[in-house]
Order: structure tokens, then sequence, then C-alpha cells
């Protein structure tokens, strides 16, 4: 009898890690779903950590995956992706499966700013962006309406529209945050399986179009709509060869005043959409099953 394959997948809460363990479990695999406190889920066992930033969670982490004897291990929270592409290389010299980047590439997602600097190096399209105070020589040449967002954060959380001169009292984290020209065009969710292998194939690509936002011009996608929009797939993929991604990817794209599409940012993992794309999870199982470890 051929014995079932354990996962982990963390983040079991989050629409990203919902989506996975759904995925796995209806191709077969036995689930084993972490989160940072008790959630509502579908995996076959279930078991809470610390957070990401917790001293405790690395060694907690390597716990798990002996203990547990996990073949495949599948990462969704943002905050511990840095770390788990530091350790990925030892884990899988253990014969665990990892499917993302190199650290060096993860962390350049990781932080917004680095993101932008390093995809602007490359010649892709992104917004005009600074850092610094609201009133610095770098920031205001920006303009209005222009954006402010946390250098390291998920997704559209903290992501604030200025329309205008806010008011004096109003106090911004510096370096902290990262400005941007305001993209008032269509806004796409693109989602990547990228095979870590010299020619980086596609595995498979998805498009869908962000049709309401949580915050109206900003936030998280409540509905989305497949689309092909072969500029929108090219701008990702272009992306992603420039910093060397392999792996799941979701990254945010939006068009300006004159249709121009631009790389807001990058995720180097599943996306919240991943549900709706199912051909992300079988390019994954597909190289699962060929017996190659690296992502």
């Amino acid at each position: 009898m051929t014995k079932i394959k354990n996962v982990l997948v963390t983040g079991a809460g989050g629409p990203s890690g919902k989506a996975a363990i759904q995925a796995l479990k209806s191709k077969g695999f036995r689930v084993i779903a972490v989160d940072m406190t008790p959630v509502d889920h579908c995996a076959d066992a279930f078991i809470l950590v610390p957070p990401a930033h917790d001293p405790e969670f690395p060694e907690q982490l390597d716990e798990l995956l002996l203990t547990h004897e996990i073949a495949w291990f599948f990462p969704t929270v943002q905050e511990e992706l840095v770390l788990v592409a530091e350790r990925a290389a030892a884990y899988r010299d253990q014969g665990i499966a990892v499917y993302m980047a190199n650290p060096a590439a993860v962390a350049i997602c990781n932080d917004k700013w680095l993101t932008v600097q390093s995809l602007m190096a490359a010649g892709i399209a992104v917004p005009r962006s600074a850092i610094g105070d609201r009133d610095s020589a770098d920031v205001t040449p920006l303009g209005f309406p222009r954006i402010s967002k946390p250098r390291i954060g998920r997704g559209g959380r903290q992501v604030v529209v200025h329309d205008g001169p806010d008011r004096p009292d109003m106090e911004y984290a510096g370096n902290n945050l990262v400005w941007q020209e305001f993209m008032p065009g269509t806004e796409y969710d693109v989602l990547l399986m990228i095979q870590p292998d010299q020619q980086m194939k596609t595995m498979a690509a998805t498009v869908f179009e962000k049709t309401l936002l949580r915050e109206g011009r900003t936030g998280n996608a409540l509905e989305v709509a497949r689309v092909t929009v072969p500029d929108v797939c090219n701008l990702a993929l272009s992306a992603a060869r420039a910093l060397k991604l392999v792996g799941p990817l979701d990254m945010d794209i939006r068009r300006d005043s004159n249709g121009v599409a631009h790389i807001l940012e990058i995720n180097a993992r599943i996306g919240a959409n991943t549900h709706k794309a199912p051909e992300i999870f079988d390019a994954l199982v597909e190289l699962y099953e060929t017996g190659d470890l690296v992502g």
C-alpha cells in the first residue's frame, strides 16, 4: 500500500491556507495545518504555533516537520517567508519538498521598497515611488493623489490614498512607509507557478481582474473575475524572471491613467484567489510527483 504523504500548511485560517488545505486534501494528501490561533479548518490535524516573529517559532517548526514526518512543507504566511526560505535548503536535505524562491529573492518581495528598486533597475514598470517624510523632497514630486503603504506588510492592509495635503498633526513613519503615485486604472491579481529549472518554465499563469476592492479604490479584492490580458500576464512573467522567482507567486498589477500596467507588489507564495485557479495546485502537485524537492 502506498503511504499517504503528509503536508504541513501554515496560516490555516487565512484564505491562502484554506485554499491550500482544501486543494491538497482533494488530491489525496494528509494535511497537517498550523496557525497561531484556533481556526475553523478542514485539515486532518491542527496544531497551534507561535507567530513567525516569536524566537521559539523556528525550533517548533523544525520539530513539527520531523515529528509528523512531513514530506511537503507549504508556507502561506507572509511574515514567515524569509525565515522559511533561509531554512529551505536544510529542509530539502532532509527530503522535505519546499517550493519557493531563494532567500535573497524572497527578501526583496518581502520589502515593498526593495521590490520597487529591484524591478525599476531591471526595466520593469512600477509606479513612481519614494520613501521618507511626507513633505520631503523625494515624496512631494509624486503629487496627488498618492498612496502610502508599509514597506513590510500584507497585501492591501494600511494602504492609504492621499488626495491632498494631510492634516498637520498626522504622523507618518518616515522610511518605514513607501509612497507611490496613485494608479487610477484597473487592478489585477496574477497567479503564477514557475518551475525551478534553468529555463524557469511557466507551469501555470492566471489573471484575475479585481472587480470590487474592500476600501473602494484600494484594499483586498472582495470580488474577482478571470480575464485574458496578455500585457498584464507578460509583465508579471518579466518581473518573475528579473528577480529569479520560482514556485507559486501572487502579484498585484494596476494600470495608470494611460492604461499602462505597472507592478504594485509581489508575494512569494500562493495568493488568496488561488482556490479559483486549480491549475496552480495541479502544477505544484505535478512538480511534487516528479520527485523534485527544489523550488
